[in-house]
């Protein structure tokens, strides 16, 4: 009979806790992608299971134990009496290879364990700095890109007030120009109208010297005629 401690590489008086702990390394051994690429993979995980449900139920251990005839580290249960046997020198020796088989089997899984957790430590280690770096960089990336993005809008601040300035500087100058012109209209304008008024005065005043000559002429002409019809009248002349 194969011995279930064997399978799991462990003494003939492992703890409870042992069994777990080799189990579980057993297990890692067999990976699902494992078991369906290697042959005979699937019986060997079998194996490693039958031999877990034997050694973890006291019962059939201790069954076990006995079809194996290997001496128990437990205390006896209580009510029995557990006569000794002698054992010959080749029981012994045979017993002693078994246990040293079983040593250097644990011993040989403990460290492969170990250097398979090392490497997994050591790829975790080397995964989490990649990913720092990976985050430094771009975090740096980032601040970099932030740092640009503010330069560039306070670049396009900068010459929008700087258009905004000559902008309303135009503006500012047009209105200017544009008032003196208009105050200059205003002048041009009042001096046309003073001169057009001058002008209006003086064609006024011409014209009322003209209906004043005319009017002092036509009452010279109409005393004239009164004197020459009195004359006429007094005199018969035209011409006194």
């Amino acid at each position: 009979m194969k011995s279930a401690y064997l399978i799991l590489g462990l003494p003939g008086n492992a703890s409870d806790e042992d069994i777990e702990i080799a189990h579980k390394r057993a297990q890692l051994l067999f990976p699902p992608e494992r078991l369906s690429k290697v042959d005979g993979a699937v019986d060997r995980f079998n194996e490693i299971q039958t031999a877990y449900k034997i050694l973890k139920d006291p019962e059939s251990r201790a069954a076990h134990d006995r079809k194996l005839a290997v001496p128990q580290a437990r205390p006896p249960a209580v009510g029995r009496t557990q006569i000794p046997e002698e054992e010959s020198g080749g029981s012994k020796l045979l017993r002693a290879g078994f246990a040293l088989v079983l040593i250097l089997f644990a011993v040989g899984f403990f460290i492969s364990y170990k250097n398979a957790e090392a490497r997994k430590a050591q790829a975790a280690l080397e995964l989490a700095q990649k990913e720092q770096a990976a985050k430094e960089e771009a975090q740096r990336r980032a601040d970099a890109e932030r740092a640009e993005s503010e330069r560039a809008q306070a670049k396009a601040k900068e010459e929008a007030d700087d258009r905004r300035f000559r902008i309303e500087g135009h503006i500012a100058g047009a209105r200017a120009s544009a008032e003196q012109q208009r105050q200059e209209f205003i002048a041009i304008q009042m001096q046309r109208n003073a001169a057009a008024e001058a002008q209006r005065q003086e064609m006024a005043s011409r014209m009322q010297e003209q209906r004043e000559a005319t009017e002092a002429r036509r009452r010279v002409e109409a005393d004239k005629r009164r004197i020459r019809e009195l004359c006429w009248q007094n005199y018969r002349k035209v011409d006194c």
